[in-house]
């Protein structure tokens, strides 16, 4: 009976120390050995382990843990009664020792990419040395239900890594091994194939698109994507990490032209355990200080995160709208926002037209639109998504 009594002690505890507490007993539900319940005002525990639909008034199952309470007090011990419930409430609830390794794993921007200056550059940060599948899309885009009219004809992808990742001043150098025209040329087409298929979503190749599978160190990149022939269409950049279990990027930007008719789109997918802290924002009047012409003059961000896999059918299960915001002021955490707004990469401070979100997100597929709200507002935008996380 003691030893009995102990352990149910020590149960009993550890339901309020988790931040749980007994179950309230239920005759349609199963229970294994040693669970606690609460029936009325008595506190019951298993005896082993208990079928559904057995009462609870069955001492072959069930015993009070009125009754468990030991009678004597092993020599040299300190008394040993039932907890007192003003102690238990005062219990802390313990830091969950569970490992938290949520991280970024893919990231690419989509929208209308235009010739020369107007090809769509995208920064992203890599926290650590991975392979990397690497992609320029645009004709097979049509599968999504766009115009083939609309789409970029022909990619071509182009790889830079600024040389000073907290100076971009210095300049960048390129990093032949990420570059393409048409992914057949690569001589490695079967490890390509088998990163591509391992990727949510699977995006179907085509003999003009765009894809290398580099090597990548630590570092702050640019991938670049345009038409072989000077053409112009909606296109995506894409960057996925495969084969690695440490490394994830942590941020990621572009800035080219925003309409009604087409949005720009900043995907990333989180996956493992826990949360991520992240940043996105799009910026638009604030691009003048650096020249940038014709920029929108409000911006507007909304997050969606997919239910499912993003080629599956969205009209049986659409994407979730997670946060939306239009001027960063009217957010509780504005201050917050205006701080990263200008420590990350010397940006200048954002600007209270400009559309800003801080949000935990967990593990899933996401993805945030910049849009412009009319015609009049139609021009140049910059999207940055970032893991602000503090660890």
């Amino acid at each position: 009976m003691k030893t009995l009594a102990l352990l149910s002690s020590i149960v009993f505890l550890t339901y309020y120390a988790s931040g749980q507490g007994p179950a309230t007993w239920d005759q349609n539900t199963a229970y294994t050995h040693t669970s606690i319940v609460i029936n009325g005002t008595t506190t019951y525990i298993t005896k082993q382990d208990v079928p559904a639909g057995t009462l609870i008034t069955s001492t072959t199952y069930w015993e009070s843990l009125d009754n468990q309470v030991p009678t004597t007090t092993p020599s040299g011990a300190d008394s040993l009664t039932a907890p007192d419930p003003t102690e238990v409430e005062n219990l802390t609830v313990p830091e969950s020792n569970t490992t938290q390794n949520a991280r970024l794993v893919s990231v690419s921007v989509r929208g209308q990419i235009g010739a020369g200056d107007d090809k769509r550059i995208m920064g992203f940060i890599l926290s650590a040395s991975g392979d990397v599948l690497m992609r320029g899309i645009g004709p097979t885009l049509a599968e999504y239900g766009l115009s083939a009219s609309s789409l970029l004809p022909d990619p071509k992808i182009s790889l830079f890594k600024y040389n000073d990742a907290t100076n971009i001043s210095l300049g960048s150098t390129a990093v032949s091994s990420g570059d393409n025209d048409n992914y057949t040329s690569n001589s490695n087409l079967t490890a390509i194939e088998s990163a591509r298929t391992s990727l949510t979503p699977v995006v179907s190749l085509n003999a003009v698109q765009a894809i290398s599978l580099p090597t990548l160190s630590t570092g702050f990149y640019t991938c670049q994507v345009e038409d072989v022939g000077g053409g112009t269409g909606i296109g995506v950049a894409a960057v996925d990490l495969v084969n690695s279990t440490t490394a994830a990027f942590t941020h990621l930007s572009s800035r080219g032209p925003v309409s009604t008719g087409e949005y720009m789109f900043g995907s990333f997918q989180i996956t493992g355990t826990g949360s991520r802290k992240i940043f996105i924002r799009g910026r638009g009047p604030s691009l003048s200080a650096y020249g940038v012409p014709n920029v929108m003059a409000d911006t507007k961000i909304v997050l969606y995160k997919y239910v499912n896999d993003p080629n599956d059918d969205q009209t049986v299960n659409p994407a979730q709208l997670v946060g939306e915001n239009d001027n960063y002021t009217t957010n509780s955490n504005a201050a917050e926002i205006l701080s990263f707004s200008t420590s990350l990469y010397g940006w200048p401070q954002i600007e209270s037209t400009e559309a800003a979100i801080i949000m935990d997100l967990a593990p899933g597929y996401y993805s945030a639109q910049l849009q412009s709200s009319s015609t009049a507002n139609d021009g140049n935008g910059w999207i940055g998504i970032d893991d602000v996380t503090s660890n």
